[in-house]
C-alpha cells in the first residue's frame, strides 16, 4: 500500500509542471503528499464502513461503493486545500476556468478530480481485486483409502488452526490464521469433519471457529460476525438465534 501511495505522489508531483514553477520541487511534493493522503484515508474509511454495513458484498461491489462514498468528501477537502493555498482555478490547469460560481464550480471541480480519484483508489484496491478477478487453481483433495478425513488428505497440509470454511459451489475455502485455500470437497463433508471442534455453522455456505469471533454485528434483519483474521462472515436469520446463544455461553459472567 505504501509503495503504490508513493507512485501515485511521485505521478502527481512530476506531472504538475504549473504548480512546479510557481512554488518549487518541495511545496509540490508535499503538496501531493497531502493530496494523496486525503484520498487513501477517505477510500478506507468509507471501505471499512460499508463492509461493517454490508458484509455480504463482494470485492468489487464494496470497492465501486466506497469509491463513490468517498469522492465527494474528497472533492470537498481537496478544494478546501486549493482555497487555503492560493489556487483559484480549484485545481484545474493554468488557464482554464469554472463555467459557472459556486454549485457549479464545485461540479466541475468534482469532475476534474474524478479521474484522479478513481486511479488511487483502484490501485490501492489492486491487492484484493487481483484473486478476486483471476482466482488461484482450486486443490484437488486427494482420497486414497487409507486416508478417513479429507482434512487430512490435503497436500500440503494445512498451516494453522481452521477459523473459517466458506462453500463456493462445488469448492471450499478453508480459511485459517495463517492461510487460505480453495479446495475440491462438499462443504457438508468438511463441516462433518469439523463438528467435533469448537466452531459452529453460522450460515449454510459458511462455518466458523468460535474461538476466532470476536463478536456479532447487527443491522436490522442482517448479522455477521466478526473474525479475528478480520473478516466479516454474514450470518443468516435461521442460524442467528442459535449464533446468539452459542456467543452467550462463550462470554464471560
Amino acid at each position: 500500500m505504501a509503495l503504490i501511495a508513493g507512485l501515485c505522489v511521485l505521478l502527481i508531483a512530476s506531472h504538475d509542471q504549473v504548480m512546479l514553477q510557481q512554488h518549487g520541487v518541495f511545496f509540490v511534493y508535499v503538496y501531493a503528499m497531502a493530496r494523496v493522503g486525503i484520498g487513501c484515508a477517505l477510500f478506507f474509511a468509507a471501505r471499512a464502513v460499508l463492509a461493517t454495513y454490508w458484509p455480504s458484498a463482494g470485492v468489487g461491489a464494496l470497492t465501486a461503493s466506497a469509491i463513490a462514498a468517498s469522492h465527494l468528501p474528497f472533492v470537498l477537502a481537496i478544494t478546501a486545500l486549493d482555497i487555503v493555498l492560493g489556487e483559484p482555478e480549484l485545481g484545474m490547469a493554468a488557464g482554464v476556468t469554472s463555467p459557472s460560481p459556486g454549485v457549479g464550480a464545485l461540479l466541475w471541480e468534482a469532475l476534474y478530480l474524478a479521474d484522479n480519484h478513481i486511479a488511487l483508489c483502484l490501485l490501492l484496491s489492486l491487492p484484493r481485486l487481483i484473486p478476486a478477478i483471476w482466482p488461484e487453481e482450486p486443490l484437488a483433495v486427494p482420497t486414497p483409502a487409507h486416508v478417513k478425513t479429507l482434512l487430512g488428505a490435503l497436500d500440503p497440509p494445512l498451516d494453522g488452526s481452521i477459523v473459517w470454511v466458506e462453500a463456493q459451489e462445488h469448492y471450499v475455502r478453508l480459511t485459517t490464521d495463517l492461510e487460505s485455500r480453495l479446495v475440491l470437497a462438499r462443504f457438508s463433508d468438511i463441516v462433518r469433519e469439523l463438528s467435533d471442534q469448537a466452531g459452529m455453522q453460522v450460515h449454510r455456505s459458511h462455518w466458523v471457529a468460535r474461538d476466532a469471533v470476536v463478536r456479532l454485528t447487527k443491522s436490522g434483519q442482517t448479522a455477521a460476525v466478526l473474525l479475528s483474521t478480520g473478516d466479516n462472515v454474514p450470518v443468516s436469520r435461521s442460524y442467528r438465534q442459535r449464533v446468539e446463544s452459542a456467543l452467550a455461553e462463550t462470554e464471560p459472567a
